[in-house]
């Protein structure tokens, strides 16, 4: 057999032999890079999922403190009325329509409507109280009522009757449960609890 031939037929079979063995690489590589993407967007899912749950956690907090602390911040002003010589603002979280929008998967158009009623009523509290602080004057009657709507609108003509309560005394679970509570604060109360419970059972 000529030598030409003989060198030919090397040539080819390494040439046959290299892109075979190219085309195995190429496959192989191939198939580890898309399992690991999978796995990659699987893990960026898990996490997107981890934040967007610790977020709602959070942001369930934060409402359920601003409700919690306008009801006995309300209740002791309006019990303590005579020996109050300042006036303390309930503080609110200034951005709540974001907090309450990142929780509209857990609750009905209805409780939506509840949880940002109750905000605008501690907003307009908060600014008129906030009002007379800064301007050393004291329109008595009308931050009284300013108190008074906040607690009107979660207990209705029960109102008084939560007055005659220990404040000091009262827990959450107690708050929740209290039957002279309108059912929807009641229930967005609950609801708030078990959110921030369920974070804390992962």
């Amino acid at each position: 057999m000529p030598i030409a031939l003989v060198t030919a037929l090397i040539s080819a079979g390494g040439l046959v032999l290299g892109s075979a063995i190219g085309a195995i690489c190429s496959w192989f590589i191939s198939k580890f890079s898309l399992h690991e993407q999978k796995r990659l967007q699987k893990e960026n899912l898990n996490y997107q999922q981890q934040c967007k749950c610790e977020e709602k956690y959070v942001n369930a907090n934060i409402i359920r403190l601003d409700f919690c602390n306008a009801i006995y911040q309300s209740i002791r002003y309006l019990q303590k009325e005579d020996n109050y010589s300042f006036y303390n603002c309930i503080p609110i979280y200034k951005e709540y329509h974001k907090i309450v929008a990142s929780l509209c998967g857990e609750y009905s158009l209805k409780e939506l409507s509840y949880i940002y009623q109750l905000y605008g009523i501690l907003e307009e509290c908060s600014k008129m109280v906030e009002f007379y602080w800064r301007n050393g004057s004291v329109d008595i009657i009308t931050v009284r009522n300013a108190y008074k709507n906040v607690l009107e609108k979660i207990y209705g003509s029960n109102y008084l009757k939560v007055l005659s309560k220990n404040i000091d005394y009262i827990g959450y679970k107690d708050l929740c449960n209290d039957s002279l509570m309108k059912e929807g604060y009641r229930n967005v109360l609950k609801s708030l609890d078990e959110i921030c419970n369920s974070e804390h059972e992962k």
